[in-house]
């Protein structure tokens, strides 16, 4: 089973102090999660035990407990970014910044495609006030993830936040360009489209995504609304014999 990551807008510190727990250390939270628990005696499989209890605390609400959960899977294996990007995302929830910050670093040094993470930690650096960092780790996303559309969106949606037009309409165009197979690239520059009064140039895009991703009943409606003669789809492939 894959390790999970607390996806989304968030955020006990990196305890450079703290050991690597091997699997006869024990551990500090004992918990029983029925059958969404893997039955494996590995070291592996109890960092992701941690991690899946983690993730459901962090779902409830319990940050705190959430944190000492990610914690341990890091103890027992501190080379998973997404075990760090998750202890970053509870400090952000808990208004600790500089904390969650340095998870977020330690979560993309180890694994670089976790885009979420530059996401997370720039606005982490929004929330002191911090924008030319903000767009520094965001940057540092797109350099990092150089055919991921979502880390170009991020840049394009910061230009946005800064009411900087011109800038949102360049990072959008990037996103898809890197990453043209991607709906959401081509969804979210529709938008921008349609919100700026470009609207054949909106339909087009709102219809590629739409090609790449038929179950989006928001943006089939969307289109509906602007072409009349409603979204189109491409057409089936032959059967063969």
């Amino acid at each position: 089973m894959a390790s999970r990551t607390v996806w989304g807008r968030l955020g006990i510190g990196f305890q450079s102090g703290r050991r690597s727990r091997g699997c006869s250390g024990g551990v500090a939270v004992a918990m029983v999660l029925g059958s969404a628990l893997l039955a494996a005696g590995g070291c592996e499989d109890q960092a992701v035990r941690f991690n899946q209890m983690g993730t459901e605390y962090y779902r409830a609400g319990d940050y705190t407990k959430a944190r000492a959960a990610f914690e341990e899977a890091i103890a027992i294996n501190p080379e998973r970014g997404e075990y760090y990007f998750n202890r970053g995302a509870c400090e952000q929830s808990l208004g600790h910044y500089d904390m969650a910050i340095h998870n977020y670093e330690m979560a993309v040094r180890l694994n670089p495609s976790i885009v979420q993470a530059f996401q997370n930690e720039a606005q982490c650096y929004l929330d002191q006030q911090n924008p030319e960092k903000a767009e520094e780790v965001l940057l540092a996303g797109t350099r990092a993830n150089p055919f991921t559309a979502e880390a170009f969106i991020n840049v394009a949606n910061f230009c946005l936040s800064r009411g900087d037009q011109a800038g949102a309409r360049l990072w959008f165009s990037k996103a898809v360009a890197a990453d043209p197979d991607n709906p959401r690239g081509h969804r979210e520059y529709g938008l921008f489209l349609a919100r700026t009064g470009d609207r054949k140039a909106a339909v087009e895009e709102l219809r590629r995504s739409l090609n790449l991703a038929p179950a989006q009943p928001d943006v089939s409606a969307r289109l509906s609304e602007m072409a009349p003669s409603g979204p189109q789809l491409p057409p089936p492939k032959p059967q063969t014999k």
